[in-house]
């Protein structure tokens, strides 16, 4: 069971009230996944919201080399603490790469559709959220793209930390 207490622990939930934690509290659960499994697939319907409680989740992309289709590392992994399934918060609902556990792993599963209309209901924590959801779209934008250049230029020791670290300012 998760507990207000546990997710007031967890950074997107810190400055939340109790009225709220109790409420997302009531539409969450604990998952676990094994290593490889998967947890979401890229395109389908966004109904879930996660928090990476353990282990590590990576976020990959279909792509299509020589009439082969490759499902691609297309960021950094989630770890701890970070969140998952963005895309249940945004229309059009659908998320926008897989997931997979590349380590056994467990999260927090939040049901987007009362997720969604507990943060319509209350606009003050809405807007928390949805402020620190937007930066992890943009991190993971940066990444996406920074990724996609390695394969396209197919450079195996290409300086990802250098050109990340510089957030595209070009």
């Amino acid at each position: 069971m998760i507990t207000p207490r546990t997710l007031k622990w967890y950074p997107l939930f810190a400055e939340l009230n109790d009225y709220m934690l109790n409420e997302i509290s009531l539409i969450s659960r604990e998952i676990e996944l094994e290593e490889g499994d998967w947890l979401f697939d890229e395109e389908a319907e966004a109904d879930k919201f996660y928090i990476v409680i353990e282990g590590e989740i990576a976020l990959t992309t279909r792509i299509f080399v020589k009439d082969e289709v490759r499902d691609i590392e297309a960021t950094d992994p989630v770890g701890a603490k970070e969140v998952l399934g963005w895309s249940s918060l945004i229309k059009p609902h659908r998320y926008t790469l897989g997931g997979r556990a590349r380590k056994k792993s467990r999260l927090i599963e939040i049901e987007a559709a009362p997720f969604r209309e507990l943060l319509d209901d209350n606009p003050e924590h809405g807007y928390l959220i949805i402020k620190k959801v937007s930066e992890v779209i943009g991190d993971r934008l940066i990444g996406k793209c920074i990724q996609f250049l390695s394969v396209i230029l197919d450079i195996k020791d290409f300086p990802i930390e250098k050109l990340y670290s510089q957030k595209c300012k070009d």
